[in-house]
């Protein structure tokens, strides 16, 4: 008999699924069997210490099970073009709608990516200029329209009454027919009265003559067919005017062309039909021919040429010509020197002009091509990856001189709406063209074409303009954007979208935003979810925390020792005292601890003068050393142009180190208090999987030597190369030390399958019987630095190494988890470990970008921990941060601002937290005293605490 309770069950299953999104055993990575039930249509926020699982749960769980079911309802030979999602470990997930993610690595550092690709923007714009733009002749700037008989008809029904009128068009000779011929076939063809204006002119063939006023519509109408027809295309008016510059029959005539295709009736240019294609730079129809839509070409540039114009021409002055392989350019030269009177032994800088210019262009008559020479050689075999890398070292891209930056070519600027063309609207700030599009003076046909593709374009400008981008315009490269702008305009295809009943997945969109600009943040992501989505975010920011309409905590610690939900709830809830580690810290009951006494500014400064890259204004900055230094202002501030890519190139100029130019700046003095200047940013260590953190802090070689001192390794004659993955000897030969293998399915999405021979262990069989202490390689790969610095007791060189791992709070990784799978805090960090060695035996000058990046507060203590130890044997940090907790720990800061963009690049504020939290025209300066505020009465309520 059928179980009439299974129908019941199945119902009220799909009511509960409705209503919320039920997790049961999800095992991804390091969770622990989580049982999880999280509320659709609201904004839940996940938290918790850095490696605990949150990006598991959010990204490798929610994300991918939402979007690979999504996929799954496409075909087999579309989904061979999407993404491969893994199926997430768990007994079943249900509830789950269709789901977008927004993480770092969406911001693409392509140079053709600018906001307006970034944002989808310009797709919008692209349809709306295909759909309504207006063309403009490029040779003499006249109005160019597609004539119809119907236009033309109401054109010449605005003609003063009585005007007479000769409809006509213009008929060409066949190949090697005379005009008497061609007359002759006219006649044939009915058309009895022609025109002839001039040898060089077409005949003109009348088809009907009218006076302005009298003949019927269809008389009209039909005869302008007629002319179009036999015309190909073009129609002539001829009207009576006494201005005219046509004498017919004794009375002057003013001559009107029309054309049902897109010609200029002046010029007999044509132009082709707009579409979207036309308009992209992206493509060749729209591309500048010279820039191929770059909006930049590289050039040569003799300061990379002659990078040190002190040196003489034998000692090297000309960079390219000093490899083995073109040293026989330089020995050229040098043979011919004294037949040309080229000093070879003085500066190159003294050289005379005649004698740069022939080695420039070379002396043809001794087959010596000279630098032009060489480089067009280079360049016909640019082909080839390491000639091509080799001759992008000395150029330099400078402005298109064909579109002069605009990208794209003369056909698709030529399209307008209000008078600007596609290059001039994505110029302008998008403060200034949300006004503009709303100002368009739209006809009531180009209004009904236009609607929807205006209000999606409107929507995507006014979300930049909401969370503070306004001052940004479209055509901006994504490569010069600040982190926090890059996160911002990434979310706007998110954010700014109309799509409901979506799962949305953000991870930690706060990073890189001034505290003040996270509050506008958080009024979009509470759109988001106002309109009837799901969104879920991994988050460290009290602000977002706060805004939650549920909490959970996933902890609690990092690794294997994390992976539980140790909190869910509301926030009033998460502040009950012993709730949970983050509301400790929210309750200011953790992490208020102001130090006592400040490092005085006193032990030596670094000066910047005149840096002005960017938006920087003409700054000269003194950054004191031998104290924890933070640079400060709102997201577009200039902080990265002047920590970045202004003073760190300065530096390594003085330092003789390789790194990109810098932006421009008059000097920098003070180097000689600092040995070296080591730059950690967020950006990945290694794309391939074959790096990871063992191999980068560089632990692998002295664990290798273990290994091979073990008896067993020494009786079969093993080296330390044989515990090695990446080199043959010891590593799978079946899968070459990759753990795994990739099967082509043709049609289907490619399988990557764990290696049958290793078992995904890398190594071969033998190499895994050698153990030290019971443990083979493959195991100790596997183990988290903290376990493996137990295991290698009495080993100093490798304890020392993993060490560095343990003082960065890293503790918790595997030794041999693959890089691309660090997140940029957990990047930024390794680098630094990385460093911290190295530096030891020097005054090194640490600058850092963002370092707190997707750290809990208390992770940010233990990194404050590591930022004492450097500072305590005598080096210097410099930060770019915007992290609350570790402003308050500073000893000295520069806020710029005001504003951002061209409203930023100056110096606000400067000196010790107290004096930056005084000044009440920061940003900084106002949530800092906030801040500040918050702890001192913090501190004060628990020093008023009874003792129990």
């Amino acid at each position: 008999m059928r179980d009439s309770s299974v129908p019941i069950f199945r119902e009220r299953q799909a009511r509960v699924a409705g209503r919320q999104i039920e997790l049961r055993g999800v095992a991804v990575h390091n969770l622990k069997e989580v049982d999880l039930d999280i509320p659709h249509h609201k904004l839940v926020v996940l938290c918790g210490v850095s490696g605990s699982g949150k990006t598991s749960l959010a990204l490798d769980t929610l994300y991918a099970e939402g979007q690979r079911r999504y996929i799954e309802s496409f075909s087999l030979h579309t989904r061979q073009f999407l993404q491969k999602l893994d199926k997430p470990q768990a007994e079943r997930i249900d509830g789950i709608p269709a789901a977008i993610a927004v993480t770092h690595d969406d911001v693409s550092r392509s140079s053709r990516a600018t906001i307006g690709t970034a944002t989808e923007t310009i797709d919008y714009l692209r349809l709306l200029y295909a759909k309504i733009g207006r063309l403009g002749c490029p040779t003499c700037d006249q109005p160019v329209q597609r004539a119809t008989p119907q236009a033309v008809a109401e054109r010449i029904s605005q003609f003063p009454a009585g005007t007479r009128l000769l409809i006509a068009f213009a008929a060409e000779a066949a190949a090697g027919e005379s005009r008497a011929d061609l007359e002759t076939r006219l006649r044939a063809g009915g058309f009895v009265r022609t025109l002839n204006l001039g040898e060089e002119e077409p005949l003109l063939v009348v088809v009907d003559r009218l006076t302005a006023g009298q003949p019927s519509d269809q008389r009209l109408r039909e005869s302008l067919e007629t002319a179009f027809t036999h015309g190909n295309g073009r129609c002539v008016i001829l009207a009576e005017d006494e201005a005219g510059e046509r004498q017919i029959d004794g009375r002057a005539f003013r001559r009107l062309d029309f054309s049902t295709r897109l010609e200029c009736t002046a010029c007999h240019r044509t132009f082709a039909d707009p579409e979207p294609r036309l308009l992209s730079f992206s493509s060749p129809l729209g591309a500048c021919p010279t820039c191929e839509g770059f909006g930049n070409v590289a050039d040569l540039d003799m300061n990379l040429v002659v990078p040190d114009p002190a040196k003489s021409l034998r000692d090297g002055a000309i960079a390219p010509w000093n490899t083995p392989a073109y040293k026989h350019e330089l020995d050229e030269l040098l043979a011919l020197a004294a037949d040309y009177a080229i000093p070879v032994d003085i500066p190159y800088r003294e050289l005379s002009a005649d004698a740069q210019r022939l080695i420039r262009d070379g002396v043809p008559e001794r087959t010596f091509g000279g630098l032009t020479g060489f480089f067009s050689w280079l360049e016909k075999r640019k082909y080839k990856v390491h000639l091509r890398v080799y001759l992008n070292r000395f150029r330099t891209s400078r402005e298109c001189p064909t579109c002069h930056g605009q990208r794209l070519n003369e056909q698709a600027l030529a399209w307008r709406i209000g008078g600007k063309n596609l290059a001039e609207l994505t110029a302008l700030r998008i403060d200034e063209a949300l006004p503009f599009l709303a100002g368009l003076a739209l006809s009531d046909h180009e209004n009904r074409v236009a609607r929807q593709v205006l209000a999606q374009i409107r929507a995507r400008l006014g979300f930049l303009d909401q969370v503070g981008l306004g001052y940004l315009s479209l055509d901006r490269s994504l490569r010069t954007l600040s982190g926090g702008e890059a996160q911002r305009v990434t979310l706007t295809s998110a954010l700014g979208s109309s799509l409901v009943n979506m799962l949305y997945v953000l991870d930690e969109p706060s990073v890189g935003l001034h505290p003040r600009d996270v509050e506008r943040l958080v009024r979009a992501i509470r759109g988001l979810a106002g309109r009837g989505n799901s969104v879920v975010v991994v988050e460290h920011e009290e602000a977002l925390i706060r805004a939650a309409d549920e909490l959970i905590e996933i902890g609690p610690a990092a690794g294997d020792r994390g992976g539980e939900v140790t909190f869910q709830g509301t926030l009033a809830e998460m502040l009950e005292p012993g709730a949970s580690l983050t509301g400790e810290y929210l309750a200011g009951r953790r992490g208020v601890s102001i130090p006592q006494s400040r490092r005085t500014a006193t032990h030596g400064r670094i000066k910047l003068i005149g840096a002005r890259g960017n938006n920087l204004q003409n700054l000269s900055v003194e950054f004191p050393l031998n104290v924890l230094c933070l640079v400060t202002g709102v997201s577009g501030a200039g902080k990265s142009s002047l920590v970045q890519d202004t003073l760190y190139g300065a530096l390594c100029k003085r330092k003789r180190k390789e790194c990109d130019p810098p932006l421009a700046y008059d000097d920098v003095v003070g180097c000689g208090q600092i040995d070296d200047v080591i730059l950690v940013d967020p950006s990945p260590i290694g794309r391939s999987p074959r790096s990871n953190p063992v191999t980068y802090i560089k632990a692998f070689d002295p664990i290798r030597a273990v290994f091979a001192e073990t008896i067993e390794a020494r009786t079969h004659n093993y080296g330390a190369g044989h515990f090695s993955f990446n080199v043959e000897g010891g590593r799978c030969t079946a899968c070459e030390g990759e753990g795994y293998t990739h099967i082509d399915m043709q049609f289907l999405p490619d399988v990557y399958r764990k290696c049958a021979a290793c078992g995904g262990t890398r190594y071969r069989p033998e190499v895994l019987g050698v153990k030290y202490r019971g443990r083979n390689i493959a195991d100790v790969l596997a183990m988290t630095a903290r376990e493996a610095f137990t295991f290698f007791r009495g080993q100093a060189k490798v304890q020392a190494r993993l060490k560095q791992l343990l003082d960065v709070g890293l503790d918790y990784l595997q030794l041999g988890q693959p890089a691309n799978t660090l997140s940029a805090g957990e990047a930024q960090r390794l680098k630094l470990a990385a460093h911290l060695s190295e530096a030891t035996r020097s005054r090194t000058l640490f600058l850092l970008d963002e370092p707190t990046t997707g750290l809990h507060p208390s992770d940010v203590v233990t990194l404050l921990d590591c930022f004492e130890a450097l500072l305590s044997v005598g080096h210097s940090l410099i930060i770019v941060e915007h992290n609350l907790q570790l402003m308050r720990a500073a000893d000295y800061i520069i806020d710029l601002g005001p504003e951002a963009g061209d409203g930023g690049g100056r110096i606000v504020a400067q000196g010790t937290p107290e004096e930056v939290a005084a000044c009440s025209d920061s940003h900084t300066g106002r949530v800092l005293k906030e801040s500040l505020d918050r702890c001192h009465s913090s501190l004060e309520e628990e020093a008023t605490e009874p003792i129990e």
